[in-house]
């Protein structure tokens, strides 16, 4: 592909993003994906280069938007917020020109895109005003107050890409799939932290490896590989995953103790149907139960994971569309279905044994607000304090709060930001 067409392909991508909202919501991979599978001539570079920058834009949409609203010359947000990407992210202005009229699947030319590209060129902002523009006020004021003078790293750690993590399967060497990998020209090294993590130095297919499809990987960020860890389950134990989804978390604690009974259920129920084909291929179909009735669970049991809905906000890098899909109503029904479900676990749980809540957000509101109320309404819970649990597992000092919860954050930990709290019922 021409750069030109490259750029005509990213901004009818985007456009389809924008206009194509389903129950106000936007979906940026099923979109990508879709442009993907029509147009299998891309070279493997164009598509790379074309995801990068559908990503790039959207994870920097207001703040490129914010820039837009100075100059409204094309009628064409999708146009213009893609050259706005382009001049301060890709290439220079003449460059840039240079890609209109690139042919016959290209973009052409007028005097409104060229003065509009003109004025982009030349418009200055500071970096202070690109961070307090990258996000809504109403959410820069919560991060602002949850990390002080941090606040600025938490903002350009959401521009970052995600890293590309694999979790090994329990008694299979890390080294020994980082040297298969090689084998396939695929460069990777352990995690920094996870102590059963593999990260691979750039995103590619591994689903159709033989190593992958024998079960000896899967696909999970540290981060999540982390909390996996701290969940803290026990051999002989029973566990209810109550928000399973896809089954990320029921899989990674499988595979970790050897004899263990998880009950993964969803208040969506054709969510879990994916477990099935993961749990077999990765051989712990026997230990995972599917319960897709969420409201008939009457057993209790030794640990109830409750990893809720939240705003996503720790995975924004990865997943910007759940960024521009949350607004401050959305954000305190999201609040109430968390204390809906941390309420309903405790329901459920054996004296004696835990609820472990997690959120793949950094905001305190989510996190440890959450777990005050909880203990403030619920005396016979108390907190465990994580520390040691941490320090054991990664042989780490790298333990970003004082509180006995465990929070990650990217710009600390180089993963998605996790929250993590185990409460333990004692009466």
């Amino acid at each position: 592909m021409t750069p030109g067409a490259r750029l005509l392909s990213i901004v009818e991508i985007i456009d389809n993003i924008l206009i194509n909202k389903k129950n106000n919501n936007y979906f940026i991979e099923n979109h990508l994906n879709y442009w993907l599978r029509k147009n299998r001539y891309a070279g493997s570079k164009d598509k790379k280069e074309i995801s990068n920058s559908v990503y790039g834009i959207f994870k920097r949409y207001f703040i490129l938007n914010y820039i837009r609203n100075k100059y409204q010359l094309l009628d064409n947000i999708s146009l213009e917020i893609t050259i706005i990407y382009y001049i301060f992210h890709l290439c220079k202005k003449d460059e840039l020109i240079s890609y209109f009229d690139d042919g016959p699947y290209a973009i052409k030319m007028n005097k409104n895109i060229h003065d509009f590209i003109l004025k982009i060129d030349n418009f200055e902002i500071s970096e202070d005003d690109y961070i307090k523009n990258s996000l809504p006020d109403w959410l820069l004021k919560k991060i602002n107050e949850n990390y002080s003078n941090n606040y600025r790293k938490i903002c350009e750690s959401m521009f970052d890409e995600a890293y590309f993590d694999i979790r090994v399967k329990k008694g299979v060497s890390r080294k020994n799939i980082i040297n298969k990998f090689k084998d396939y020209q695929i460069q990777s090294d352990i995690t920094p932290i996870s102590p059963i993590g593999v990260r691979v130095s750039k995103r590619t297919a591994i689903n159709h490896l033989k190593e992958f499809k024998n079960g000896l990987f899967e696909i999970q960020d540290e981060g999540s590989q982390l909390v996996s860890l701290l969940c803290g389950v026990k051999e002989e134990e029973t566990v209810i995953d109550l928000c399973a989804g896809a089954g990320g978390k029921s899989l990674a604690l499988s595979d970790l103790v050897e004899n263990i009974k998880i009950i993964a259920t969803d208040i969506d129920a054709s969510r879990i149907e994916k477990i099935k084909e993961r749990a077999k291929r990765l051989r712990v179909k026997d230990k995972i139960i599917l319960e897709k009735n969420y409201d008939s669970i009457k057993l209790k049991a030794d640990r109830i994971i409750c990893d809720v809905p939240c705003s996503g906000s720790g995975a924004w890098r990865r997943r910007p569309d759940e960024k521009l899909n949350l607004n401050e109503n959305r954000f305190q029904d999201l609040l109430k279905i968390q204390q809906n479900i941390l309420n309903y676990g405790a329901n459920l749980v054996k004296i004696g044994g835990e609820i472990v809540y997690i959120t793949c957000s950094i905001l305190d509101n989510e996190n440890k607000d959450q777990i005050n109320l909880f203990l403030k309404n619920n005396s016979n819970f108390e907190i465990v304090d994580l520390q040691n649990s941490w320090n054991n597992i990664t042989k780490s000092h790298e333990w970003y709060s004082k509180e006995p919860f465990c929070q990650l954050v990217p710009f600390v930990h180089k993963c998605d930001g996790f929250f993590l709290a185990r409460l333990v019922r004692n009466n």
